[in-house]
């Protein structure tokens, strides 16, 4: 009998913001397909401590390493010999998960996946999770957004005119993936009243979340870092 495959989110980096549904599909399933880096020739993975902390390492686990360059090529390659095997092992019988940190839908690897096994017709059920941002306005005990408030998702974007333009049509911006980006976002930090939030490797013993700019100044900014700045004063 065959299954569905399942697309799994493993929330920003906490094992306990699994969802219940999460954890039940995980225990369910024979193999676990889960993404992780290849830089400079070493292999990590950020959501393997997550599976370890709810003792899944006991299931056959298959980690899939993308490099982490802007380049694409060898990415397409590790998605296409990825989806060769879900496909195998689905069609032996096995059930089969892919896990991804974060939601499933937002900036995740998992979709490049997805996307192929659409194309090859295979029957997907996806378990949603808590994004980062999320948890880091939680953290930080702050609203992302009140009544008619509107909110932009921005990625690595350099231009301090188009983050200042940017605040002509939104009350609040989320800045993901801010390291590549780092210097302009600061310039106008310091320039800017707004009040900002930065987080960093939320829900793991490394994370770190600051209101100080120039404290957040001597840090290198890693991947997993976001910003939520609101065009409030910081005095309001």
């Amino acid at each position: 009998m065959l299954h569905k495959i399942y697309g799994v989110a493993l929330g920003p980096g906490d094992p306990e913001l699994l969802t219940i549904k999460a954890l039940n599909v995980l225990k369910e399933v024979d193999v676990i397909f889960y993404p992780g880096s290849n830089f400079n020739g070493k292999q990590k993975s950020y959501v393997y401590a997550m599976l370890e902390y709810h003792n899944l390492i006991s299931k056959r686990l298959e980690g899939f390493f993308l490099e982490m360059s802007l380049d694409r090529t060898a990415a397409e390659q590790v998605y296409n010999d990825t989806v060769k095997k879900i496909k195998a092992e689905y069609e032996s019988g096995l059930k089969v998960a892919i896990v991804c940190e974060g939601d499933l839908s937002l900036y995740a690897s998992f979709s490049y996946v997805l996307n192929r096994l659409k194309a090859l017709e295979l029957p997907v059920d996806l378990v949603p999770g808590v994004n980062a941002f999320s948890l880091g306005a939680a953290k930080h005990q702050i609203p992302i957004s009140l009544l008619n408030d509107k909110v932009a998702i921005i990625p690595r974007e350099k231009s301090i005119s188009k983050l200042e333009a940017y605040f002509q049509d939104f009350d609040t911006l989320i800045l993901m993936k801010i390291r590549s980006s780092w210097i302009a976002i600061y310039k106008l930090l310091e320039a800017k009243q707004w009040s900002f939030y930065y987080c960093e490797r939320l829900g793991t013993n490394q994370e770190y979340i600051s209101t100080d700019l120039q404290d957040i100044s001597k840090r290198e900014i890693p991947y997993f870092s976001l910003l939520i700045i609101k065009k409030t004063p910081k005095d309001d």
